[in-house]
């Protein structure tokens, strides 16, 4: 459906505007290429947005991630971007100014909590649930399998055993999880059907008894489910039982279908805070992945240098390959994010055989790639020299470099939020008269989502706050239009202070060398260059035996002392 489409429905509804999500009843979930509303609507093909179209007017919401990228996949005549972040407030504001009261939407796609929120808010409009215009959801059979106890580290009984007991603690009846990966983490279930993501899209309901009934249309394999016409009636018909939930991730079309009888109750989801917090067992794992696929991107760096006229998709397929030799590999963790020259500005770019574009001679690539490995999830980028860099490339590469070790370097308390250590990178940018329009850092999954709440290091970042044997990413950049972009991302991980046991520090995952040819290294403190030395003898030394000769002398080379 186009937006003319939407137009003529609108007058049938009864509705001034549409409102439509890029996901669907799997609140912050991956969707299926099929599934994605928007790219449908209007062309765009990134991971966060949200667009509305009233009778005379449409808006894609984009943040200053997405901005150049939805600038140059919509057409400026029938939609209007605007760098605002994509959520229903936003939207509400631009309709206001408009004098537009009767909002349609679709309420499975809008927790229950952004929906209260609005309806608070926004009390001069009315929000008609009018359901979902654009029909994309896949319902094609999808096979569950069972992940091992080896990588998973805790039975299903186990981290069921942790819901029925806060069932238990505050005498309700069910848990409702509705996110997929939080299911998914509980049950060690995992699927094929996404791309990048192996989390099992279905509910969760959880008897304090622990009984589990999974709900979704197409679950075959390793566990049983209902449909979701089966699930509306549970609710539905749910009598003088009381049902914990978290509002922030379950939609509100879950309040609608639930009758009067039934209690709801607020609650963090069980799964999110344990999951965040890596057992042992997936711990080892995460540092186990990330020695091979740093193997891989050395690999591949070392190969580069022997290349001539390579294309952005040339290096998305041999680093694939590389890859896939691993041990454990099971996918990319996300599609890999190759741009050479100006394309690395935009900042989540992904080539196509339309967009393809040469490695430049004096230019960047900036490479953002990961890997899902059965023991773990992984997620880096590097920008590299492609021949001599000029002065004001070394000047912001730098720079980010210098964001990069501050976060790397800092110690905090134990619970502190992660909105309180965005700044400790940024400002370094700042000194310089540069910013970005992203996150510092997001959350990562041991083998799940790669970037998985709660915790994350943003401006916006909400309150939760860090604890031992959290993997988070750090991952400072600069963007300049038509020319380059930079960023340096490693995974890392919270652990106690031998010094001060009451605070964290962050140890680096991620295993793959910085470019030196990029670094001035007498803008470096001596701390900055100390940690930096200390990152690339970590380097050298874990990845040297995965590698042949010749590859072994070019990270030698790599990470020898500045």
């Amino acid at each position: 459906m186009k937006i003319k489409e939407i137009r003529e429905k609108l007058k049938t509804a009864g509705v001034e505007a549409y409102v439509v999500s890029h996901g669907n009843r799997f609140i912050g979930q991956d969707v299926l290429p099929q599934e994605h509303k928007l790219k449908a609507l209007c062309g765009f093909s990134g991971s966060a947005g949200i667009a509305v179209v009233t009778l005379n007017e449409a808006f894609l919401l984009v943040d200053g991630r997405y901005e150049l990228q939805a600038r140059k996949e919509t057409k400026a005549k029938e939609i209007t971007v605007v760098d605002q972040m994509p959520r229903m407030k936003n939207v509400c504001d631009l309709l206001k100014e408009r004098n537009i009261t009767k909002v349609g939407y679709d309420a499975w796609c809008y927790s229950v909590a952004e929906m209260e929120f609005i309806k608070r808010r926004y009390r001069e409009m009315m929000f008609i649930d009018v359901g979902d215009w654009l029909q994309t959801e896949d319902k094609r059979a999808v096979e569950v399998c069972e992940r091992e106890l080896r990588f998973a580290g805790q039975s299903k009984e186990e981290k069921c055993s942790l819901v029925t007991d806060i069932l238990q603690q505050q005498n309700a009846d069910y848990f409702l999880l509705t996110s997929a990966d939080s299911v998914s983490w509980l049950l060690n279930i995992y699927a094929r059907d996404l791309p990048c993501s192996p989390i099992v899209r279905a509910y969760a309901l959880i008897s304090k008894q622990g009984k589990i009934e999974l709900f979704a249309d197409n679950l075959q394999g390793a566990v049983k489910s209902k449909s979701w016409e089966e699930f509306a009636a549970t609710l539905a018909k749910a009598e003088n039982v009381s049902v914990m939930y978290d509002a922030h991730s379950a939609p509100e079309k879950i309040k609608m279908l639930v009758g009067e009888q039934v209690k709801l109750i607020k609650a963090q989801d069980i799964c999110a805070w344990q999951k965040a917090e890596k057992n042992p067992i997936e711990l080892q794992g995460m540092i186990n992945c990330h020695v091979r696929d740093g193997a891989a991107l050395v690999k591949l760096f070392c190969w580069l240098e022997k290349q001539k006229n390579l294309t952005e998709l040339d290096v998305v397929a041999k680093l694939h390959e590389l890859r896939a030799e691993q041990k454990y590999f099971y996918s990319e963790s996300f599609e890999t994010i190759a741009g050479s020259g100006a394309n690395g500005a935009i900042v989540h770019y992904q080539p196509s055989k339309k967009s393809n574009a040469p490695l430049e001679e004096h230019n960047l690539l900036l490479l953002d790639s990961g890997g899902q490995y059965f023991d773990g999830t992984t997620d880096v980028t590097r920008t590299i020299a492609i021949g001599e860099p000029t002065k004001e490339m070394i000047a912001d590469f730098t720079a980010v470099l210098k964001a990069h070790i501050a976060l790397a370097l800092t110690r905090f308390p134990l619970d502190t939020p992660g909105i309180k250590l965005d700044v400790l990178a940024r400002a370094q940018m700042w000194q310089k008269g540069l910013d970005y329009k992203h996150g510092t850092g997001h959350g990562v999954a041991c083998f799940g989502n790669v970037h998985e709440g709660p915790i994350s290091i943003s401006v916006c970042a909400s309150d939760y706050g860090f604890k031992e044997n959290m993997v988070t990413s750090n991952e400072p950049g600069v963007y300049k239009e038509g020319k380059y972009g930079i960023r340096i991302e490693n995974l890392q991980y919270t652990r106690k202070s031998a010094e001060y046991p009451e605070f964290l520090e962050f140890v680096p995952l991620t295993k793959v060398p910085i470019d030196k040819r990029l670094i001035d290294k007498y803008l470096l403190s001596d701390d900055e260059l100390a940690w930096l030395n200390k990152y690339h003898q970590d380097v050298f030394e874990s990845l040297q035996a995965y590698l042949s000769e010749t590859e072994r002398k070019w990270l030698e080379n790599a990470c020898s002392p500045l």
